[in-house]
């Protein structure tokens, strides 16, 4: 498989590594960390402004070897309140590979303990943002591999001090350029800092045409001054052209930041619920989560395995970008917390097995496309995917190598441990109202519960709710067949997909699917949904299929029937509630145009959010969702593109359907 990202090309031969594609060291060559301390830490004065920090946000222009951010981290666990967060966004081009990267770090053996963190968290290198959490969600890491201008346009997010770090703008003067200090300026607010090594006349005269007040300063080592400054609009207007990123309008605006009670009633205990309510509590908020049943976990997100994988086209779009970003986060997080938790998921992989001549084309393509890491995935023949599988396979398919096998109700358990999270169960919510700041969630015994946040994430029964009844939500039901524990058949080592599921047995008993049924709410499992089942292990793997047949004439199998809830366009239902009434109002005239621009403030419900519609990937969506919302509330640096968090607005079928003229 080809590169699918250009990473660094370094030269080892002197003290510091040098790019060799911008002639340009790293790190000063006479103490690289102490040029950090100096260049960025005390010129942006965060000694003095970690110790009285809540939450701070520092963004950079080159990643390079991580060393601004160790140290930066290391700083902050020194002298922040043990309460306090620090958000670290950046940017890169070309990433180290993983060996270059930990080579670079061996350099500073002071730095050990985190970066052996940083080493082990380090991501596929795959286009796009990439959230890193550290020190139970203290530390937050959102590393963007791509066009430091493109990567700045697309993120959201309020920068308290930055660091301009990269190659010196004559080595490397596409990214020095107006444009990126536009985006600079974008992010800042009044008393945001910036520093940088150098003095060069592009960038002394790029940052005060955007705001900044600059001062000249004394370098580091033999260089003998740097820029450091603040940013100010007491005396000049941003231009037009700084108030928004160009990448949306402005019907898919953000909430503010809550400034209330830190208090969030969720409302569905699946892992999309779970994974909220885990992201805020991470954050200080008591939760309260409610479920209409006896157990979290029960409905959708209720079967004995799931697959962690997504499923990729050859050329990434945005759905496919979503789900790889959600599934390398679920990958993280379970990776960082769980690796010793054999009842909750197996990294054990998964063969993605073609169905058919057309599929197999389409993997091929996929392969000499260059497009996805081989630790993402890569193409193996039917021989290898038989030595993988642990039995005979009938096509050759896609590996992915770090996907596998979850118990959403045991994660879901795990998630819901934290003691700032208090579950109810046996209750069903009726129906929400605002009252002053809070809302009041009714439930149908007539009792009462308030917060001043609400997250619906009670998949299709959402829509009973007055505010989110416009949502376009499907249900759509699935039956799973599973066997009893031990039944003698192939030791199957890696989990198997195509038109179907199996996973490797769990505790001797395997769990395979499922199926797809459309319009249909019924419950019993039905004889046409197992062998439907059955059919589609054995056009995966004939000698696991015979073997799983023959358990059921002579046993009969077990089965379980969910229900997914899905959007017309497959991507889950994730932000901020728009005011149906209020949004066909203000963007009535796309109606007619739907090119025109409209500057109108979007209404949202005040703190009410939706998290829905997840489909059969809640596995790789719903955990990166609980961050979205998290992040979304607390206003922190947002862990995806924003292109893509547009995407998943409960807005968007409001549009939609005003441009196609259907409201």
């Amino acid at each position: 498989m080809k590169k699918p990202y250009t990473t660094a090309n370094l030269d080892w031969s002197s003290e510091a590594p040098l790019s060799t594609r911008f002639d340009d060291i790293y790190f000063s060559t006479e103490n690289g960390l102490a040029e950090t301390n100096h260049v960025f830490l005390e010129n942006n004065q965060l000694p003095e402004r970690f110790r009285e920090a809540d939450s701070f946000t520092i963004a950079e222009t080159g990643f390079g070897t991580g060393l601004n951010f160790l140290a930066a981290w290391r700083l902050f666990n020194k002298t922040a309140p043990p309460s306090a967060r620090l958000h670290f966004v950046t940017v890169e081009k070309y990433p180290l590979t993983l060996d270059d990267l930990t080579q670079a770090l061996a350099l500073w053996p002071e730095l050990n303990t985190l970066s052996d963190k940083l080493i082990a968290q380090y991501p596929s290198l795959v286009p796009g943002f990439h959230r890193l959490c550290f020190d139970n969600g203290r530390v937050t890491l959102t590393l963007m591999l791509g066009e430091a201008i493109e990567c700045y346009r697309q993120l959201e997010a309020n920068v308290d001090a930055w660091f301009l770090d990269g190659f010196a703008p004559a080595k490397n003067p596409d990214m020095w350029c107006p444009a990126l200090f536009q985006q600079v300026a974008r992010l800042s607010s009044a008393g945001s800092t910036f520093s940088t090594f150098t003095c060069a006349g592009i960038v002394k005269r790029g940052l005060r045409d955007v705001g900044f007040q600059i001062r000249k300063v004394p370098g580091f080592g033999r260089k003998r001054e740097m820029l450091t400054g603040t940013f100010t609009d007491a005396d000049q207007q941003t231009p037009p052209s700084l108030n928004h990123s160009g990448v949306s309008p402005t019907w898919f605006g953000l909430p503010d930041k809550h400034s209330g009670d830190k208090t969030a009633l969720i409302i569905g205990a699946g892992v999309a619920g779970c994974s909220t309510a885990w992201s805020l509590a991470q954050r200080g908020w008591k939760v309260t989560l409610v479920d209409r049943n006896s157990a979290i976990a029960t409905e959708g997100s209720g079967n004995r395995q799931g697959a962690l994988y997504a499923k990729l086209p050859v050329d990434p779009i945005p759905a496919s970008r979503f789900h790889l970003s959600g599934f390398l986060y679920s990958g993280h997080l379970l990776r960082q917390h769980l690796t010793d938790r054999s009842d909750i998921w197996s990294p054990c992989g998964l063969l993605q097995l073609a169905a058919n001549d057309k599929e197999l084309t389409k993997q091929h393509k996929l392969a000499e496309s260059g497009n996805y890491p081989d630790d993402v995935v890569r193409f193996v023949g039917q021989a290898e995917a038989s030595a993988i599988a642990g039995t005979t396979v009938n096509n050759s398919g896609l590996f992915f190598p770090a996907a596998g096998w979850v118990t959403p109700p045991r994660l879901c358990q795990w998630l819901t441990e934290h003691p700032a999270i208090t579950v109810i169960t046996d209750t069903k919510i009726t129906r929400l109202e605002r009252e002053a700041s809070q809302w009041r969630a009714h439930t149908d015994d007539n009792q009462t519960l308030t917060a001043d946040v609400v997250v619906v994430a009670s998949a299709a029964d959402s829509m009973q709710f007055e505010q989110l009844n416009h949502l376009p939500l499907q249900k759509i039901r699935g039956q799973v067949s599973l066997t009893d524990a031990n039944i003698n058949a192939p030791q199957l080592k890696t989990v198997l997909c195509s038109e179907g599921y199996i996973s490797p047995a769990k505790q001797g008993a395997f769990c395979f699917g499922a199926t797809f049924d459309l319009k249909d709410d019924a419950t019993e499992i039905r004889e046409s949904g197992h062998q439907h089942n059955l059919d589609k292990v054995c056009d995966m793997a004939p000698e696991l299929g015979k073997r799983l047949s023959q358990y059921h004439t002579e046993n009969g199998l077990q089965g379980r029937v969910g229900f997914r809830c899905a959007s017309p366009d497959k991507l889950p239902v994730i932000g901020p509630v728009a005011v149906y009434q209020s949004f066909l109002n203000d963007y009535a005239r796309l109606r007619h145009d739907a090119t025109t621009v409209i500057d109108t403030q979007p209404q949202h419900y005040p703190g009410l959010f939706a998290n829905l519609a997840h489909g059969s990937k809640g596995l790789i969506s719903g955990p990166i969702s609980g961050e979205i919302i998290a992040s979304m509330l607390e206003n922190e640096p947002l862990p995806l593109e924003k292109e893509l968090i547009d995407k998943l607005s409960p807005a968007r079928f409001i549009i939609k359907n005003l441009i196609r003229r259907a409201i």
